[in-house]
């Protein structure tokens, strides 16, 4: 088989440098080579309208099903659906409203919009939430085609599609969709204009890995690897851009990559508890996605068959290529593994569904596991599943957490422990 190298990538993508830290696009990418991987993306933007819909409707209704009280706490502790923002993240529907409040307040508005690595930078797609009490109560999805984004900011007059390949830095383009964005609520729901608004701006390639990953925890990191590529990695501008960042989360924009695991701490006991998410396909989009990037199935399945998923503490452990020094990218050209993403004890300690006596199509439907980053390859049986499935349709294999789970999770990190350390290294 080809392997493709990073030299066949034009200098003209914008992400050139980034793409080797997201770990599933980078595969694909020395399997297919960089032509293929830009139609990739052209198709992947027609269908990931389709995935979030279908993804932030199942998350409002199982929501609101806890919040009647159709879902008991002893199923909702175990059913997790994504997060309302970012969505590229799974949640406990337990924590959903508490967490989204501590993020984002009484009373906020979100967005999550990909930018295309190619075709100038448009804007590819946006979702908008408006969360009150930490649960949406007015959404919109768009795509690339919709008129919206021919909106115009006030005083620029720069369309909302053009807005970042008309600015600087993502930070730039992020403050002036936030200002357009802004106006558009303001005339269509008066009553939220002293609202606050977070968006996250990130590129189709970024967003493509995190769909292609199952890992929870692997989504994690991908999410710090794009938050610090342009303060640690010294990178052109972030990969992933959350702004502005709830503070908890903005410290870290600053972090050097030795706070990865905290990061990783923090927000995997917010949203898991620690524990361990197999991230679905959900079975009503599976249709389009074969339709358009069947490309996209037959890859997660080769990862499941093939390499096996990585347990948490080997997520935990990565160790990033050195993209911070750019002689790294000139060696590669001869030594293409030194852009590849280092992990403990791999491959010989990662799972695969004969661990967990599971078939590939049942593992694609999500799995909840009794797994932490204190876990081994030998403690994963089929005994380590909490539950099937995601929101309203999970199946519960594990009624209640043994006490060694529950010790388990309360063992890991304080939480406010983490967050006086950040404050005290940007302090320093």
């Amino acid at each position: 088989m080809t392997q493709h190298t990073f030299g066949e990538i034009s200098d003209d993508i914008p992400t050139k440098f980034h793409l080797p830290l997201g770990t599933n696009i980078w595969k694909m990418f020395k399997e297919t080579g960089w032509e293929w991987l830009k139609y990739f993306f052209t198709e992947f933007g027609k269908s990931i309208y389709d995935l979030s819909t279908i993804r932030l409707n199942e998350s409002i209704h199982t929501a609101q099903e806890v919040i009647n009280g159709n879902i008991p706490e002893w199923q909702a502790n175990k059913t997790l659906t994504f997060a309302f923002f970012p969505v590229v993240l799974a949640i406990r529907s337990d924590l959903q409203q508490g967490i989204m409040k501590l993020l984002f307040g009484e009373s906020a508005d979100t967005t999550f919009l990909f930018i295309h690595d190619f075709e100038d930078s448009q804007c590819l797609f946006a979702l908008n939430t408006h969360l009150e009490n930490g649960i949406p109560v007015d959404w919109w999805v768009i795509n690339k085609e919709d008129e919206f984004f021919d909106r115009r900011h006030m005083k620029l007059g720069i369309k909302l599609r053009d807005i970042p390949r008309k600015s600087k830095n993502l930070d730039q383009a992020a403050d002036r969709i936030i200002a357009t964005l802004r106006d558009a609520r303001n005339e269509r729901t008066p009553q939220w204009s002293n609202s606050q608004y977070n968006i996250v701006v990130t590129w189709a390639s970024a967003g493509l890995n995190m769909v292609l990953e199952s890992s929870s925890y692997e989504v994690l990191n991908f999410m710090f690897d794009g938050m610090v590529s342009k303060s640690t990695y010294k990178l052109n501008d972030y990969y992933f851009n959350w702004w502005p960042p709830p503070p908890m989360v903005g410290s870290y924009k600053y972090a050097p990559e030795s706070f990865r695991k905290r990061f990783m701490d923090m927000m995997g006991g917010l949203f898991t508890e620690h524990r361990l998410y197999i991230h679905p396909i959900e079975e009503e989009a599976r249709p389009k996605i074969e339709e358009l990037v069947p490309e996209c199935i037959d890859f997660i399945q080769s990862k499941w068959e093939g390499d096996g998923m990585l347990m948490p503490y080997q997520s935990y452990e990565r160790v990033v290529p050195k993209i911070k020094n750019k002689k790294t990218f000139k060696l590669a050209v001869k030594n293409p593994e030194i852009l590849e993403t280092k992990f403990p004890d791999d491959p010989q300690s990662r799972f695969k569904l004969e661990d967990l006596d599971l078939t590939f199509e049942e593992a694609l439907d999500g799995l909840y596991l009794d797994l932490t980053i204190d876990s081994r390859k030998s403690d994963v049986s089929p005994e380590s599943i909490i539950s099937k499935k995601h929101g309203r349709r999970t199946v519960f294999v594990m009624e209640e957490y043994t006490e060694e789970s529950k010790k388990k999770v309360k063992e890991r990190g304080s939480f406010q422990t983490t967050l006086s350390e950040i404050e005290k290294y940007r302090s320093d």
